[in-house]
């Protein structure tokens, strides 16, 4: 995987929590710089994460680096003592800053919107840009077995069937009530569907542009569900939303693919 041109004589990185860092430029500015906020896809590694972030420190951003357990997205009495646990440790990192949101896939979308949800939870008071890569799409079983395989493997996405204990797995997790409850209401709060949980239309989530970084190759998440949203989104920010279409890149591999155009893009 390409290595970041961000360098370490140049940043100080500091681990905040499990799977949380924060990556800041050394030098004037200190906590008055933009924060980008990236969090990872389902099963990420904070190294692989690590180097989204680092493409925001290189435009002169600090960077929060958040690669969720695994658990922590499907599973809601997990997902809240995790993001518990990152709001308690970024509680200062966001204070008074504009904030650029980055997430990536249905995982980073979820735990996302877990997060939201919080009422300690500092880091959304200021957003001024929302990033989404490969991002959302409709949960299925078969995605979201075919995403464990993934992990499991270590290997990239494909569009063979997942292995069936995954698939009963999947299919039990979506069908469990409180899961789906959770579900909705995160999408509520990304403004997906409407609902008691989405935000107001002053919040600033909801005022500011919109980035859509997705593939048309892409076997977990529809490119045409992502252009759903961003229509939804669109109409219901009444703000600016660009999309970035790629032709063959595979799921959350883009910016590993095509680095120099992506990290062009997010600096955009």
């Amino acid at each position: 995987r390409r290595a970041s041109s961000a360098s370490s004589a140049t940043t100080k990185t500091t681990v905040l929590a499990p799977y949380v860092e924060l990556i800041e430029r050394i030098g004037t500015g200190h906590r008055t710089r933009p924060l980008a906020v990236c969090i990872g896809w389902f099963g990420a590694e904070v190294r692989y994460v690590r180097k989204y972030a680092e493409m925001y420190v290189d435009a002169s951003c600090d960077a929060l680096v958040i690669a969720p357990p695994s658990a922590a997205t499907l599973v809601p009495s997990v997902a809240d003592a995790y993001a518990g646990a990152v709001a308690r440790a970024t509680r200062d990192v966001a204070e008074k800053r504009d904030v650029i949101l980055h997430v990536a896939s249905n995982g980073g979308f979820i735990f996302g919107g877990t997060m939201m949800l919080r009422e300690n939870m500092t880091l959304f008071d200021r957003v001024r840009g929302v990033v989404f890569d490969c991002a959302p799409g409709d949960l299925r079983p078969d995605i979201i077995a075919r995403a464990m395989t993934a992990v499991v493997r270590g290997a990239s996405a494909t569009n063979a069937p997942a292995p069936r204990v995954l698939d009963a797995l999947a299919a039990t997790l979506l069908q469990t009530k409180y899961i789906q409850d959770r579900l909705r209401i995160i999408d509520e709060a990304w403004g997906k569907v409407d609902g008691a949980s989405m935000p107001a239309d002053d919040a600033s989530l909801m005022n500011c542009p919109t980035m859509f970084i997705y593939s048309e190759a892409d076997v977990l998440i529809s490119p045409r569900e992502i252009e759903i949203f961003a229509r939804t989104r669109e109409k219901k920010t009444g703000r600016e939303v660009k999309m970035r279409k790629f032709d063959t890149a595979a799921h959350c591999e883009i910016g590993r693919d095509h680095y120099v155009e992506y990290k062009a893009h997010v600096r955009d």
